[in-house]
């Protein structure tokens, strides 16, 4: 399960900081998130220090202050946070350039032009979130014709007929190699298998249910009866190694 992302909103017009969240919770409906609202500088860069934000949307020109200027504190406070630019004037298009960021909105397009930017930035910090198991790297294959890859890429297995395919971020792979066989090589306490083909890794599940689980790519495992007491305790176990201040509840 991912943890929440944590989002910043700064705008100092009021009614544009509420469309401009209205807008992110829509678009963040399906995903575990806390969006903060801020009308200036100070009051954001505070609360990052307290707690990292993983995206932030800055309007470019404040009454106190430049948003440009604001990213660059708050990117040396959250080195991974990423930024969108929002603004009304295209003529600050240049000078966001000096500052780290995904994306440069105007005003007028955001209903049309914020989704995709924040689909990116969802998709790159799932991509380069830390690691929740060991590090370890699974080899798969026979001498003369193995390779490895990091268990912390691996978003769930699937056996079909006569082999298990490895889904990663980067792509599928595949073995011959049983399903059962392999997951005695992986961390016990990040996979779990959920019926006799399918095995999730817990830090890529979206959402539990009782008889499924829904992965972060959107695909759906089943969880068979004969393995669900082994998946409810797989999940708990999972949830007690997350660390203080992370999600704690169950999903669904």
């Amino acid at each position: 399960m991912l943890p929440a992302l944590a989002v910043a909103v700064c705008d100092d017009e009021p009614a544009l900081l509420a469309r401009t969240q209205r807008l992110l919770e829509q678009q963040l409906a399906s995903l575990p998130h806390q969006i903060r609202t801020f009308t200036d500088a100070d009051p954001l860069l505070r609360a990052a220090a307290a707690r990292p934000f993983d995206l932030a949307v800055l309007d470019i020109q404040l009454s106190q202050s430049s948003g440009i200027e604001l990213a660059q504190h708050l990117l040396d406070r959250c080195p991974a946070c990423q930024v969108i630019f929002l603004t009304a004037h295209i003529a600050y298009c240049q000078d966001v350039y000096d500052v780290d960021h995904i994306a440069f909105v105007l005003k007028q397009e955001m209903d049309s032009r914020l989704p995709p930017a924040l689909a990116r930035a969802c998709a790159r910090r799932d991509r380069t979130l830390p690691a929740r198991t060991s590090g370890r790297l699974l080899v798969l294959g026979e001498p003369g014709r193995a390779f490895q890859l990091p268990e912390a890429d691996i978003l769930y297995l699937e056996r079909k007929v006569r082999t298990t395919w490895v889904h990663t971020l980067g792509g599928t792979l595949s073995t011959a190699e049983k399903l059962e066989p392999l997951l005695t090589r992986l961390d016990a306490t990040g996979f779990c298998q959920t019926h006799k083909s399918f095995a999730i890794h817990w830090p890529f599940a979206r959402r539990y249910e009782k008889d499924s689980i829904r992965v972060q790519d959107g695909t759906v495992l089943p969880i068979s009866r004969a393995y669900s007491a082994a998946v409810r305790q797989s999940f708990l176990t999972y949830m007690a190694t997350l660390q203080p201040g992370e999600e704690k509840a169950p999903l669904g």
